[in-house]
């Protein structure tokens, strides 16, 4: 039997890597603008075509290679930075496997132009699909000039697997954002299509920030700075009112490099608990500064996960640091552990007296079965225990006062008899098979529980406000799909580029659903008109969730735009957690609930209603 064992060809070898390292257009752009960063270029320049499937170019004006390095950068692991294995724990750079040159010739033409200050003439490089081609010398400024053309020509599978326009430009400009976000001290330049995206001159952290997100965002910002032996964290985190319930501007650095962190995220959520909603979560531009040794950067191709020595430790400094500075800035309760007075603990030493037991005085001839009050009250106890009861009764009654006072419990006396019906377990019908007692109660002004034979029925006030109100402007959608509000004063509404190029690709979606909407050339849309149904009040706020909605689903969200509108009208007029709910208002929640036809669960497939059994109940006491 022959043998079948053999090597790759360095073509196939480099296209395989190429799978893990070069992704989409957004990965090259990372990959060629981090090179020019290590480079120590102070201007970048970026222009891409049909969202980087024509062409990326990156121009620098870095230190360039020579005629040799301009050839070697394109061979497997070649790389400039990294030299012995203990290299790898401390790393400051971007790039340094030496992978990405090799990965991004191998499925696209590459042309290459660089030139060193001390050389007089640069050189130029052309390679294809990982074919040398040719290399000359060539008149070219100092630095370096990459062109990428035809990206996966020669992988069509690839090729095929690229989303629309609008959302691989959206990666990237993501990418785009966390590279000038690490380096505001580097002026970048970001065209597609040859109109000018970007454009950020050196300045401090801040201001980039505020010149990547605009003006809006710069009263926002709350400045971060936590100091310790393990980590350096400073930045900027945002108010209680810049959060949103979508996630787009939450972003952690580890050295100047991009980080992503769930486990952190939850640090800051946790920081902010009790303080905004809890489907909402805050902006924050976030920068480690830690030793190099106590990190381990090559942990996934992409670079974007880290793994700390330290990782319980930091969470909890990130957190307690973040709760510190919403209270500096009174905005959370700060808790003043130094200005509490020691507890004082009594020092006994061997020479000091006994202390006596202490007596409980009791009356042994109680029995609250017995009706006889001269004998339950024949004893000198009596006195004693009128005292400690009447104590006892005045704690319950200012624990019930609390609850009343807080609204931590609401209760209703009555029960439409229409809740009182079979509920199976249907998807489409409620959990419930029992009658349920005529009683209703709000506990933490956040759900609404009623006591029924086999046990307890629990609602999620917010979700089965958010199911009503989505099945009615559902209805309305539906039954008002060509009709259009035109508005008397038509409203400008400037988006960011990846918002606004979006827009553009779901232009025919708002149309089916009512919106008249105008395409400016300055990122900007006018809307002429509205669905009828809609609060003119609430169409901008709608028109953003629609968008973030598109952007979360990267192009391919399954719900309709029927939906997506209805979800969207519906989380504008939802009530919330936290909101007290007076007895007939929770009545009719119930009653508006079990009228829709999926009671059970939200728009978003989240459940409503949960029943806890006797049986369970038992359970906790036994």
């Amino acid at each position: 039997m022959a043998d079948v064992i053999k090597l790759m060809s360095d073509a196939l070898a480099n296209q395989i890597a190429a799978g893990e390292v070069i992704q989409r257009p957004a990965s090259v752009i990372k990959e060629l603008v981090e090179n020019s960063v290590d480079a120590g270029a102070t201007e970048i320049t970026i222009n891409v075509k049909d969202a980087g499937r024509t062409l990326i170019q990156v121009i620098d004006n870095g230190c360039g290679m020579s005629v040799t390095d301009a050839k070697m950068c394109f061979e497997r692991h070649a790389t400039s930075k990294i030299y012995k294995s203990d290299d790898l724990f401390c790393i400051y750079t971007k790039g340094f496997r030496g992978e990405a040159l090799p990965s991004i010739a191998a499925v696209a033409e590459v042309e290459l132009k660089t030139r060193r200050e001390d050389d007089n003439i640069g050189t130029q490089v052309i390679i294809n699909g990982s074919q040398f081609i040719s290399q000359n010398p060539i008149n070219t400024p100092v630095g370096t000039n990459f062109a990428i053309k035809s990206l996966f020509f020669n992988v069509p599978a690839r090729r095929k697997f690229l989303k629309s326009n609008s959302t691989e430009l959206q990666h990237i400009v993501n990418e785009f954002q966390r590279i000038v976000l690490t380096h505001p001290n580097i002026e970048f330049t970001l065209y597609h299509n040859d109109n000018l995206i970007y454009n950020l001159r050196a300045s401090n952290l801040k201001q980039r920030i505020v010149n990547v997100f605009g003006k809006s965002i710069n009263q926002e910002l709350i400045p971060v700075e936590i100091d310790t032996s393990i980590v350096k964290i400073t930045g900027f985190t945002g108010k209680p009112s810049a959060t949103k319930r979508r996630s787009d501007k939450q972003f952690f650095f580890v050295n100047n490099r991009y980080m992503k962190s769930q486990y952190f995220h939850k640090a800051i959520t946790l920081a902010y608990e009790n303080i905004v909603r809890p489907d909402c979560i805050p902006p924050y531009f976030l920068y480690f500064d830690i030793d190099p040794h106590t990190i381990d950067v090559n942990v996934h191709p992409t670079k974007t996960e880290i793994n700390f020595e330290n990782t319980s430790d930091i969470f909890r400094l990130l957190q307690a640091g973040i709760r510190e500075t919403l209270s500096k800035c009174d905005i959370a309760p700060a808790i003043d552990f130094e200005g509490e007075p020691d507890a004082e603990i009594p020092h006994f030493s061997k020479n000091d007296p006994i202390p006596p037991m202490p007596k409980v005085s009791y009356n042994p001839y109680y029995n609250p079965f017995d009706n006889d009050s001269e004998k339950n009250n024949n004893s000198s106890y009596h006195s004693n225990y009128n005292e400690t009861s009447q104590h006892n009764l005045n704690n319950w009654q200012n624990l019930y006062s609390n609850f009343d006072n807080d609204s931590d419990i609401i209760m209703s006396s009555r029960f439409n008899s229409e809740q009182q019906s079979e509920l199976t377990k249907n998807d489409s019908k409620p959990l419930f098979s029992e009658s349920v007692e005529n009683r209703l109660i709000q506990i933490k002004n956040k759900y609404i529980v009623s006591p029924s034979k086999s046990g307890l029925m629990i609602i999620d006030q917010h979700r089965a406000h958010k199911r009503i109100l989505y099945e009615k402007y559902l209805d309305q959608i539906n039954a008002n799909v060509d009709a259009v509000q035109t508005l008397l004063y038509p409203i400008e509404l400037p988006l960011d580029v990846q918002n606004f190029a979006m827009a553009y690709d779901i232009r025919d979606e708002f149309q089916v659903v009512g919106f008249d909407i105008e395409f400016n050339e300055n990122n900007s849309l006018t809307i002429n008109g509205i669905p009828s149904f809609l609060n003119q009040n609430n169409a901008i706020d709608i028109i953003n969730d629609i968008i973030e909605s598109y952007k979360e689903g990267h192009g391919n969200v399954s719900s309709s735009i029927k939906d997506i509108l209805a979800i969207a009208a519906a989380n504008r007029e939802v009530i919330s957690y936290g909101q007290t709910l007076l007895p007939e208002e929770m009545r009719n929640l119930i009653d508006s609930l079990f009228s829709t036809s999926a009671p059970n669960y939200s728009p978003e497939g989240n459940p409503t209603i949960i029943i806890i059994g006797l049986d369970e109940l038992e359970k906790k006491f036994s």
